[in-house]
């Protein structure tokens, strides 16, 4: 997941694939004022930016789990670490 940066990304990506009217419903909103709010051009009040903070906490946790683009990028530089101190202890010329 990308780390939203602004109040619209913020609530598009909890949102995520339900519409507009599922979601203001989960909000307590009408869909026109979660229309506006993902638009921007109406501040979200502090309990839609709390409800949309506490659900990607809750996501960071099972994608730590899964394995995050970092994790892999840390491995495969160890990875080429390893393979070229192998490949210089076979054959010092070439390194």
């Amino acid at each position: 997941m990308q780390i939203p940066k602004s109040q619209g990304e913020l609530i598009r990506t909890v949102r995520g694939k339900r519409s507009q009217s599922e979601f203001a419903r989960t909000l307590g909103c009408d869909r026109s004022c979660l229309s506006r709010y993902e638009n921007e051009s109406l501040g979200a009040p502090t309990s839609v930016i709390n409800f949309c903070l506490q659900a990607i906490a809750q996501e960071i946790p099972e994608q730590i789990s899964m394995g995050m683009p970092i994790d892999a990028a840390m491995r495969h530089a160890k990875e080429v670490v390893f393979a070229l101190e192998r490949m210089k202890t076979l054959n010092p010329e070439r390194v």
